[in-house]
């Protein structure tokens, strides 16, 4: 796979931050994985795996590698720092390890069990062992079941939020809320309909043939937002009603239990 020439720069620059000898492999996940990259929207999202759990300097050497990452690059670049032995294990039972999201850096957990099957099956090896050598822990009924656990706490508390949102905040509030709650919601459906992970860009188009004609415009918004194009909505009041509409549909849909109050 060619990378773009950006995600490139950002790895190697990582990889010259890092504490010297402390990091033996590193491994790209999420969009980057499925060959997706959209400038000004896409983040870097890595699994790095170190030679020996770190210690207290060494973490203060990441944070400061991190930081200086944060200062070089618009390009968020998200991750874990694990041991190549964590990989093979349930990652539900990693201990908290330094990781690092929309720059905030921390001793703690991300979304690894995600990660690790991303990893096996659309990983990308930057340094290190190729990732097809490595032993990762996967299960699809654990996976399976996590998604719909994850649509039926987070997403359906995110559910009854909207229903609280007010159509006259700022249209880039709105624009973002719609653009993530929507492809946030039909990634996790299309993982529980087709078994396979997809992307956010992905699964905008997968709802296009899989949802009913009353959703298709608000995937086109979506996507628009996130891909460029024409807007489908003329006002606020209209884009944020089909969002929330369609955020509980999926939430509905993919856990079986209706969302309430109705936002429909």
């Amino acid at each position: 796979m060619i990378l773009p020439g950006a995600v490139q720069e950002l790895c190697q620059r990582f990889l010259s931050l890092a504490p010297k000898g402390l990091v033996t492999g590193l491994y790209l996940t999420g969009g980057t994985g499925f060959g997706e990259w959209i400038e000004g929207q896409s983040d870097v999202d890595f699994v790095a795996t170190l030679s020996h759990r770190p210690t207290d300097g060494e973490v203060e050497q990441l944070r400061q590698a991190h930081e200086q990452m944060a200062a070089y690059s618009p390009i968020d670049f998200d991750g874990m720092h694990v041991l190549v032995s964590d990989l093979a294990s349930d990652p539900r039972n990693l201990p908290p390890v330094p990781v690092v999201l929309q720059r905030e850096f921390r001793v703690g957990h991300l979304d690894q069990l995600v990660a690790w099957h991303e990893l096996a099956r659309h990983g990308v090896t930057i340094n290190g062992p190729q990732l097809s050598t490595l032993d990762v822990w996967t299960d699809t009924h654990v996976l399976h079941a996590y998604t719909v656990n994850n649509l039926d706490t987070y997403w359906r508390s995110i559910t009854n939020q909207l229903a609280t949102f007010s159509a006259n905040a700022p249209q880039p509030e709105l624009d973002y809320t719609c653009c993530w709650c929507v492809l946030g919601v039909a990634r996790l459906h299309h993982l529980i309909v087709t078994g396979e992970m997809t992307t956010k860009s992905g699964a905008g188009h997968w709802g296009l043939s899989y949802y009913g004609q009353r959703w298709h415009r608000v995937l086109r918004e979506a996507l628009r937002l996130r891909e460029g194009g024409q807007p489908q909505y003329d006002d606020q009041a209209s884009q944020l009603q089909a969002t929330t509409a369609f955020t509980a549909y999926v939430v509905e849909a993919g856990t079986g239990r209706p969302v309430t109050p109705s936002t429909d």
